[in-house]
C-alpha cells in the first residue's frame, strides 16, 4: 500500500513538473509569437506610412473648398506594385460626422452644457438598464483622477494601463462598454448604434457629413423629410450656413454650438480605412490625417 502511494505521489509530481515545463514552453512560444507578430506589424505600419506619405499629402493639398473636400472623400485612392503582389486601397471619410463624446465634460469630470444632455436623450431613444452607471464610467474616464463615482466605475483601478483624461479611440470605448457589461450584465448597450452617434475628434459636427441619427437626437423637432435632405439624401454639400438654414431653419439657433462647415486653414481630421494585400495576405488599417498640417496620427492595425 505504501509502495502504491509512493508511486502515485511520484506520478503526480512528474505530471506537475511536465505540466510546468509545457506551460513554460507555451509561454515562451507565445512570447516569441507575439514578438514576431509585433515585428511584422511594425514593418507593415512602416510600409503603409511610407505609401500614405507619398500618396495623400499631394492629393489632399488640392482641397480648397467644401466641394473639393466632398469630392476627395468620394474618390477611392489606390496603389499597385508593377508585379501585382502589393495593393493598397484607401477610403476616406470625415471624422466630424458624429459627436465627440469627450465634449460632455472637462478633464475635471464636470459636465458641460448643453452637451451633457446628449446622452440622456440618446438613452431615451436607445434604452439601457443603467444609464447613470454608463455615464459615470464615461465621466471617470474623461476626468484625470482615479476616484470612483460609483463602485467599479473607475476602470483604471482594475487596469493600470488604462488611460484617463479622454476617450481616445474605438478600442478604449469598447473597454468602457465591457466595463458596463461587467457591472450590469445589461446587453442592451450592444444595441446602441455607437458608430453612427459618437466619435473622438473635433469641437463640432460637420453638417455635410453628419449622420441622421446624431442630428435627429440633437434636433428632435426636425421632420424626417428635412432630416434626410440635410444628411444622407443631400445631392451636394452645403457651402454656407445660410444655404443650410434655407432648407432646415430649425438648425439656425443651434448651429454655432453644435455644427460647422469645412473652412480651409482650420484643423480638420479625416479618417482613412486602408485595405492592404501583400503576396495574398490581407491587412486592414485605420489612420487619421489632419488637413491643416498634413500630419498622420493614430495609425493602427485593426485586422
Amino acid at each position: 500500500m505504501r509502495h502504491r502511494g509512493a508511486v502515485l505521489l511520484m506520478t503526480l509530481l512528474l505530471i506537475a513538473i511536465m505540466s510546468g515545463g509545457i506551460a513554460l514552453l507555451l509561454a515562451q512560444s507565445s512570447y516569441v509569437l507575439n514578438l514576431s507578430q509585433r515585428s511584422r506589424g511594425d514593418a507593415q505600419i512602416t510600409k503603409i506610412t511610407s505609401d500614405l506619405e507619398r500618396i495623400l499629402p499631394d492629393t489632399l493639398s488640392k482641397i480648397r473648398t467644401v466641394n473639393d473636400l466632398d469630392a476627395a472623400l468620394m474618390l477611392p485612392l489606390s496603389s499597385r506594385s508593377s508585379d501585382g503582389r502589393f495593393t493598397l486601397d484607401i477610403s476616406l471619410h470625415s471624422a466630424l460626422g458624429v459627436f465627440n463624446i469627450n465634449k460632455i465634460a472637462n478633464t475635471d469630470g464636470i459636465s458641460k452644457d448643453p452637451f451633457a444632455a446628449l446622452l440622456p436623450a440618446l438613452f431615451a431613444r436607445y434604452p439601457i438598464a443603467a444609464p447613470n452607471t454608463f455615464i459615470n464610467i464615461l465621466l471617470d474616464t474623461i476626468d484625470t483622477d482615479i476616484s470612483e463615482r460609483e463602485a467599479g466605475s473607475e476602470i483604471v483601478a482594475l487596469f493600470p494601463d488604462f488611460h484617463n483624461g479622454s476617450i481616445e479611440n474605438v478600442t478604449q470605448f469598447e473597454q468602457i462598454i465591457a466595463r458596463y457589461l461587467a457591472l450590469t450584465k445589461d446587453t442592451q448597450i450592444l444595441n446602441v448604434p455607437w458608430e453612427r452617434l459618437i466619435g473622438f475628434e473635433g469641437d463640432k459636427i460637420d453638417i455635410n457629413y453628419a449622420t441622421p441619427d446624431i442630428v435627429s437626437i440633437i434636433v428632435p423637432r426636425m421632420d424626417a423629410k428635412t432630416l434626410h435632405q440635410v444628411t444622407d439624401l443631400r445631392t451636394a454639400p452645403f457651402e454656407s450656413k445660410e444655404q443650410l438654414f434655407s432648407i432646415a431653419p430649425e438648425l439656425s439657433p443651434l448651429y454655432n454650438t453644435w455644427f460647422v462647415l469645412y473652412a480651409p486653414g482650420t484643423p480638420y481630421p479625416i479618417i482613412g480605412e486602408v485595405a492592404m494585400q501583400t503576396n495574398g495576405v490581407s491587412n486592414h488599417f485605420r489612420f487619421q490625417f489632419d488637413l491643416q498640417n498634413r500630419t498622420f496620427n493614430r495609425l493602427e492595425i485593426i485586422q
